[in-house]
């Protein structure tokens, strides 16, 4: 098996004559080429697939099924075609409709003819390819959710590609049926796709979300409430009235948000709170007001009370006093600053000026996590993450809470409430491997990580639960146990349902698999 992949694109399921025959099937619904709207900034080859060679490639890489309409609006000899309600391009009258057709029948053939989509005796699949979005956040990278993707970097930044069934980015699962939404697919076959176990412990939603984060420059600094304290929140919230989506709301749901953090190439970040008396030692020398005030509350005995005073002091400055103590402080730390958050703090303040979260880094640990390492992140842990790569995964929640480093809402007096101050070690987590792969189980309900190479393999997923799977490098075989198989490329994915049971994997590469946890 080769450890590349030609252009098929993503979620495509038919290859080979499959794809030639949805192709020709276009074409024969008009013998005009699509004009250069198209190809042009808006046209629909940008919105659904850049490696999109023609509209027929572009419906069968993305399933045409429940995405693709046409608005009936002419333009030209053409008609607006439509995703989800938003204009993406344009196309022949009949293409969009016989493309649709001849994408369905080709996949079924193709499937019955080789093996790669289908399972034998006509059953139903058992594995299912994953179309997922990208999230543009300001602090992404240019380049590596492109590159993972095999796409060309549009010089935008892409931050987060999220695998899973949040609302506020789900992934469209392949059916036989076309693309619908994980969410969806969930509602139609709940017991198929998430097993008794599962429903029964969170109900009929996917428990955990697998990201892939390429952090270019800082993200806010922040933290996750636990369990009791989202539900409280979320209820408090609805009850007032406060929107879902309102910039000032704390709670979108009233789930927790534990995650882990693997490294896939050295990543920066802050992380829990430092002794005190080292954050002291690095003020020493410093004669503005502001450090004179963080040295005598980092002095106190208890190193909780310490560090709770100093973060307090930091996050309820206010008006000028805020001003010319922070800015008093930076300079005179730009210059005499010392150890190893010399560089960051300065760094911090620079990008967010007048934030008082570039102080704070001050009372955390800045850590370099070397690729392959992981950190597990519970509730309370005060977080940046600074630069770098890694895989998340995490409960299924979008629960945070900011102490800085942002321009979105700050909610001081609950975010106090929610940090723990505890001096604890960095919290690197450790995998144990079994049967040929490495898993990280932290000890948390919803989720676990799964890990696969780097390198050759043959190993298995155990089944019996709801799993996203990943390649990151090269390429993998997968066999489930009714004979199904399945070739994924890099940047490619698939939804195991728990129905599945075990599946072989084979292959050389590297991968990951998030399932529910123990």
């Amino acid at each position: 098996m080769p450890d590349t992949c030609p252009r098929t694109g993503h979620g495509g399921a038919a290859k080979g004559k499959g794809r030639k025959a949805l192709q020709a099937g276009f074409r024969r619904a008009s013998a005009d080429r699509v004009p250069p709207l198209y190809r042009g900034r808006s046209g629909i080859r940008r919105c659904l697939d850049p490696l999109a060679r023609d509209p027929a490639e572009a419906l069968l890489c993305h399933g045409t099924g429940q995405n693709i309409e046409m608005t009936g609006k002419p333009v030209g000899n053409f008609v607006e075609i439509a995703r989800r309600g938003r204009k993406v391009g344009i196309a022949p009258p009949a293409g969009v409709a016989l493309a649709r057709q001849t994408q369905q029948n080709s996949i079924r053939e193709t499937e019955a003819d080789s093996g790669t989509g289908g399972t034998p005796n006509g059953k139903s699949r058992a594995m299912h390819r994953l179309i997922n979005q990208v999230r543009p956040y300001a602090w992404g990278a240019r380049d590596a959710i492109p590159r993972l993707l095999g796409k060309e970097p549009d010089g935008r930044p892409q931050a987060e590609l999220w695998l899973g069934a949040h609302p506020g980015a789900p992934s469209s699962v392949i059916t036989q049926d076309g693309a619908v939404s994980f969410e969806q697919a969930i509602a139609a076959s709940p017991k198929e796709f998430l097993g008794e176990d599962a429903i029964g412990r969170f109900g009929e939603r996917l428990p955990f979300l697998l990201k892939v984060l390429a952090a270019e420059a800082p993200l806010s600094l922040q933290v996750h409430p636990d369990a009791v304290r989202a539900r409280a929140g979320y209820i408090a919230e609805e009850a007032a009235g406060i929107p879902v989506d309102a910039a000032h709301r704390n709670y979108r749901d009233p789930y927790h948000k534990p995650e882990l953090v693997l490294a896939l190439e050295p990543f920066e970040a802050l992380c829990g709170f430092r002794d005190p008396a080292d954050a002291r030692a690095d003020l020493d020398g410093l004669t503005c007001d502001l450090a004179r005030t963080l040295r005598a509350d980092l002095a106190a005995l208890d190193p909780h009370t310490a560090l709770r005073t100093a973060l307090t002091r930091l996050l309820t400055l206010e008006g000028a006093e805020r001003e010319r103590s922070l800015a008093d402080f930076v300079k005179e730390w730009a210059d005499a600053g010392q150890g190893a958050h010399h560089g960051t703090v300065v760094e911090l303040a620079e990008r967010y000026p007048g934030d008082a979260g570039a102080v704070a880094a001050l009372l955390l640990n800045r850590i370099t996590v070397p690729p392959g390492e992981a950190l597990f992140l519970p509730a309370g842990n005060v977080h940046a993450y600074l630069r770098g790569t890694a895989v998340e995964v995490m409960a299924n929640s979008d629960n945070v809470l900011r102490a800085g480093l942002t321009g979105k809402h700050v909610d001081t007096e609950e975010l106090l409430d929610v940090v723990d101050f505890s001096v604890l070690p960095i919290p690197y987590t450790r995998s144990a491997g079994i049967g040929g792969r490495s898993e990280f189980r932290p000890g948390v309900p919803e989720f676990a990580l799964t890990v696969i190479g780097p390198g050759p393999f043959d190993s298995h997923l155990p089944g019996g639960a709801p799993s996203i799977l990943l390649v990151l490098e090269g390429s993998a075989d997968l066999r489930s146990e009714s004979g199904e198989r399945l070739a994924l490329c890099r940047g490619e994915s698939v939804f195991v349902p728990a129905c599945t049971g075990r599946v072989d994997i084979q292959g050389r590469g590297h991968l990951v698999a998030a399932t529910v946890g123990d």
